[in-house]
């Protein structure tokens, strides 16, 4: 593993000494290239470190590159702003979550251009609401707002049969806004078109 070194104290030790890179290097005992790498990349081995500082009578701790104190304490910092930025970013979102109003939601349900059902669900968020078309279906849905003016609608459409019951048939997912209508449509097992409309109101 290559430590950073302070090349320009070695090269300065050096030519005080009136060392060329090849003296140095007999009296550290490595060879020339590995001398002239350490002063050209400031990267050395510890083997190498503990040579270079022997050959200037020095401990290793003084060839090797200390860290500027206000960079320490300047990447320190970051460290504990990005931490907090984080925790901000966390609580206020748990605040947003946690004081989510429920969500006004009109469903409309029609077949053949005949209207068979128009209420208003009031919708809590990860709550599902259903309603019961024609005794034959079952409507559920949960509403959840994603931004300012998008809501995601999660939907499920039961149809009932005499022997299984009711048995889920569809479950589409919907992005709509407020006010504004989103639609599914569907066939039931024998074949009768159905349309409902959802849509979120302030």
């Amino acid at each position: 593993m290559e430590v950073k070194v302070n090349s320009k104290k070695i090269i300065k030790l050096r030519t005080t000494r009136a060392w060329s890179q090849q003296q140095l290097a007999d009296v550290a005992s490595l060879s020339l290239r590995t001398i002239q790498r350490i002063e050209k990349s400031g990267n050395a081995s510890q083997d190498s470190i503990k040579a270079i500082s022997s050959a200037f009578s020095l401990k290793p701790i003084d060839i090797i590159l200390q860290e500027n104190p206000k960079i320490s304490m300047a990447k320190q910092g970051r460290k504990y702003l990005t931490a907090i930025l984080a925790l901000s970013t966390t609580l206020l979102l748990y605040t947003f979550l946690s004081s989510a109003s429920p969500i006004m939601l009109r469903v409309d349900a029609s077949t053949r251009n005949e209207n068979l059902a128009s209420v208003r669900l009031l919708n809590n968020e990860g709550d599902e609401s259903e309603i019961q078309i024609e005794n034959t279906l079952r409507f559920e849905v949960s509403a959840e707002q994603v931004s300012e003016n998008q809501i995601r609608l999660q939907t499920k459409i039961y149809e009932f049969g005499a022997s299984s019951g009711y048995k889920q048939i569809a479950s589409p997912i919907l992005v709509t806004g407020f006010n504004q209508a989103a639609e599914v449509e569907f066939k039931t097992s024998n074949g009768t078109p159905f349309k409902i409309q959802i849509t979120p109101e302030i």
